[in-house]
C-alpha cells in the first residue's frame, strides 16, 4: 500500500510519537506500507522543523530527516496535464500533498489539514486516492494488512 503523509502527520511521528500514527510507523517499518514523498514536501517538512516550538524541544532534525529517508521513498512525480485537474485546495501550500498522491499513483493521503480534508469526498470519488485523518487511515490500514498476514 502506497501512501502519502502530509508534514503534520511526519511531525506527529517523528516528535510527538502520537498514539494515532504509531502504528502508521510501525508499518513502515515493517515495509507493510509505503510513504511517498517528494522534493517540495520533503521541501516544507525540513522547514516545519525549523519552527521555534521544535527548536525549543531540542529536536534532532538530521535525525528525523534520517528517519524520514529510512522510512519513506523519494519520488519525482509529474502530473499529467491532459488529466482531470485535481481540486484546488484552499490552503495552496497543501495543493503539493494533493499533487504527489496523485501523480505517484498512491491510494491515501493521510493529512490532518481541514482545507485537505475537506477534499476527501470529491478526491475519493474523481480520483484514485483517498483522503483521510490518521484514525480513519489506520483502520483501513490494519484492515489491509490483517490477511496479508494470514497468507504470509
Amino acid at each position: 500500500m502506497r501512501v502519502v503523509l502530509d508534514s503534520n502527520v511526519w511531525i506527529d511521528i517523528l516528535v510527538f510519537d502520537d498514539p494515532a500514527t504509531r502504528p502508521i510507523r510501525a508499518a513502515l517499518e515493517a515495509r507493510a506500507l509505503e510513504a511517498l514523498i517528494d522534493e517540495r514536501c520533503l521541501r516544507e517538512l525540513t522547514r516545519v522543523l525549523d519552527y521555534p516550538q521544535f527548536v525549543r524541544m531540542a529536536v534532532d532534525k538530521p535525525a528525523a530527516l534520517g528517519t524520514v529517508a529510512r522510512l519513506s521513498t523519494l519520488v519525482t512525480a509529474t502530473l499529467d496535464e491532459n488529466e482531470r485537474p485535481l481540486p484546488k485546495c484552499r490552503d495552496r501550500d497543501d495543493q503539493k500533498f494533493l499533487e504527489l498522491a496523485h501523480a505517484s499513483g498512491a491510494g491515501w493521503l493521510v493529512s490532518k489539514d481541514r482545507a485537505v480534508l475537506k477534499l476527501a469526498r470529491r478526491v475519493a470519488r474523481d480520483f484514485a486516492f483517498r483522503i483521510a485523518e490518521p484514525k480513519p487511515f489506520v483502520i483501513e490500514l490494519e484492515a489491509h494488512i490483517a490477511p496479508l498476514a494470514v497468507i504470509g
